[in-house]
């Protein structure tokens, strides 16, 4: 137990100053003017601050905004645009600073520190706004005064005759469903910035295939996503070729059992270069047997092929090998094997007919449950968020290394079988 409490003392002993050392970072300059000001150290007679405070520099920073054209020209940007520094430690946001371009478009951030005791852990990002659309660049040194940044911003439009799409498609057989988890990465080759959110209806609709039910985004906080009815939207911008990174929608959705065979049918706003579908062949967690699913390509789409892992798991894998698709033609291919129906539906049916006769002969009463079903639904709601965001979290997790691609599979795995018990219990709740 000392042991424990030594370790404890001697954690929060190395942590306070650096937990120090970051508020001081979003603290105003005027706060540290009673010491002399933002580079002056405080006399130690009169108590000031403690050393990694007083190690705190702040600087005035210039930037300066540059638009590149369709044809790969550059011109000064024009005063008014809005620009700014965010200060990130430990992967959060601390402060923002802004500024206005004036002519020429420069700007000039006052007041950016840096502290040479928590360096280390602070870093430093950049961005122009620009017609509707945020520019962002990384800054990788340390500011100093009279440090200049060039930044550069592209002129934007609302074609999407640039925008190309690859999607990758993982399914998994559930006990009343088919549960799918698809990842649709937008690419933009174009010379310009395509500003998705200036489309009619305020996005880039991507619809999901016929039948689907519940798609759910894997971060419900992201903005530059949205969920209408069976339909992601993508509110983001896409930056030109080279400039910034493909946007990643990734949903999940189920689909109902029918016949043994799935013709899935999806087809996207913009062109599609490649797909790849993967189904599993091996047993479920959770399920009693294996249900080796099929894959079955239509027309001249790609071919499939199967693959072995070494934990035993085997997949078959739709490969679209190097066909692309125009904008709004369809994604086509079939899912067959699968399992037949279940009859919770019908009995689901029948239980409503009854309830409805004795509503009908015992009159139209107040549920004695209905609070306690209100109080689930609010417990379903919270987990099944609350699951979402764990994926999301491993996501990030496995994209900084943090999270093996191994570890990460196994647990969404679980997840994902998790997430479709809790949307059987909102039908279950939604259907009384």
């Amino acid at each position: 137990m000392s042991c424990a409490r030594s370790a404890l003392v001697a954690l929060s002993t190395l942590a306070l100053p650096i937990l120090c050392a970051l508020v001081a970072l979003a603290l105003p300059t005027s706060a540290l003017a009673q010491y002399g000001g933002g580079d002056a150290k405080p006399p130690a007679a009169a108590g000031g601050l403690p050393p990694f405070l007083a190690a705190m520099k702040r600087h005035d920073v210039k930037l300066k905004v540059a638009i590149r054209g369709a044809d790969g020209t550059m011109r000064p940007a024009p005063a008014g645009l809005g620009v700014g520094m965010s200060i990130i430690a430990g992967g959060s946001k601390v402060k923002d600073y802004h500024a206005t371009t004036g002519e020429g478009g420069a700007a000039i951030l006052q007041g950016i520190p840096s502290n040479p005791e928590v360096q280390g852990m602070i870093s430093y990002s950049t961005w122009a706004d620009f017609q509707g659309v945020r520019f962002p660049h990384a800054f990788a040194g340390v500011p100093q005064d009279g440090t200049e940044i060039e930044l550069t911003v592209h002129d934007v439009t609302t074609s999407t005759e640039s925008i190309a799409a690859e999607t990758h498609i993982e399914m998994f057989p559930d006990e009343e469903s088919l549960v799918v988890r698809q990842d649709i990465r937008l690419y933009n080759g174009g010379p310009l910035a395509v500003n998705c959110a200036a489309l009619p209806g305020g996005g880039l609709e991507l619809p999901m295939p016929e039948g689907a039910k519940h798609p759910e985004v894997h971060d419900e906080h992201d903005p530059t996503m949205e969920v209408r009815g069976t339909s992601v939207w993508y509110k983001g911008a896409l930056l030109p070729a080279g400039v910034g990174q493909p946007a990643s929608v990734q949903v999940v959705y189920t689909l109902p059992y029918g016949p043994e065979t799935y013709e899935w049918s999806q087809a996207l706003p913009v062109r599609t270069q490649g797909v790849m579908a993967v189904v599993p062949q091996h047993k479920q967690p959770r399920a009693r047997e294996a249900i080796p699913l099929t894959l079955v390509t239509r027309g001249a789409f790609g071919g499939t092929r199967p693959v072995e892992q070494p934990d035993d798991r085997r997949f078959e894998v739709l490969d679209s090998e190097g066909a692309t698709l125009a904008a709004g033609e369809p994604i086509r291919f079939a899912v067959s094997n699968l399992p037949a129906r279940g009859k919770g539906g019908l009995w689901l049916m029948v239980v409503a007919i009854l309830a409805v006769i004795g509503l009908v002969i015992f009159g139209f009463r107040r549920p004695a449950d209905a609070e306690g079903a209100v109080l689930s639904r609010t417990h379903l709601v919270a987990e099944r968020d609350r699951l979402v965001r764990a994926l999301a979290r491993m996501r990030r997790a496995v994209e900084k290394g943090r999270m093996s691609q191994t570890r990460f599979e196994r647990e969404r795995e679980a997840i994902t079988a998790r997430l479709v018990s809790l949307y059987k219990a909102l039908d279950r709740l939604e259907g009384r």
